[in-house]
């Protein structure tokens, strides 16, 4: 291993333990082409990533956008990996960063999806569609049993999860949707059709937007300049659409 491929490899730090893979997997391929990812061991609570980028370039990106960033109020920490980690010479240096000699790729964060026999993943990231629902509407999108729910995974061929247990007290929790663009929309608006019913039988609300939660990364592009992708996805969707400061 040559001193050219070591600036291509990155650390990643003080990352959430139960943050979902396609999350971090969104981050990393926004700033370039990602060879490798895997999971090192630490004592820490936190996950530790080593990244490898397809380029020295993409590596000086994801260290400038990426160290400082802030992921569920845990501040990312980024640094280049020095030679002396490369394992291709065979010299292992023991634990030194909380490192253990042999360490594979693992599935999730902490255990997350797939088991550690899988090969990684592919380099294009799976970007979850986020939504947040009115807690009072969650009970019906779940539905009796979670049959309603299982439902619309089903027909939608999407995987979908309700985090009815973050923010406890609340007025709106979130669902991620992991799916095709096509099964991600199919799925969001059978959950805002359940939502629309719901608040017609209870009389609680006249009108229910479906609201979409936006990685801070993305709004700028969705916005577009002089605001011209929202008008044209107003315009062509025939939807007013209100981005929250």
């Amino acid at each position: 291993m040559h001193s050219a491929d070591v600036t291509r490899k990155l650390q990643i730090r003080n990352i959430p333990p139960h943050l979902q893979w396609e999350v971090l997997d969104g981050l990393l391929a926004q700033c370039g082409t990602v060879e490798n990812c895997e999971q090192v061991n630490t004592d820490s609570e936190t996950a530790v990533v080593n990244v490898t980028y397809a380029s020295r370039e993409h590596a000086r990106q994801a260290i400038q956008k990426l160290n400082g960033y802030l992921l569920e109020n845990n501040a990312l920490r980024v640094s280049y990996i020095p030679d002396e980690t490369s394992d291709m010479d065979g010299t292992q240096r023991g634990t030194e960063n909380g490192r253990r000699p042999g360490y594979g790729p693992r599935g999730g964060l902490r255990g997350g999806s797939p088991s550690s026999g899988m090969p990684p993943k592919p380099p294009h990231a799976d970007i979850p569609v986020r939504l947040l629902v009115p807690t009072q509407y969650v009970g019906a999108i779940i539905g009796k049993e979670g049959a309603t729910i299982r439902n619309i995974t089903k027909q939608t061929q999407s995987k979908i999860d309700v985090h009815r247990k973050e923010n406890a007290g609340a007025a709106e929790k979130p669902i991620s949707i992991h799916s095709t663009p096509e099964g991600c929309s199919a799925a969001c608006r059978m959950i805002l059709e359940i939502m629309h019913q719901e608040a017609k039988d209870t009389k609680t609300a006249d009108e229910v937007p479906l609201k979409i939660l936006a990685h801070n990364n993305f709004v700028g592009r969705l916005i577009g300049k002089e605001g011209r992708n929202l008008k044209k996805v107003e315009q062509d969707t025939d939807t007013k659409i209100t981005i929250s400061p």
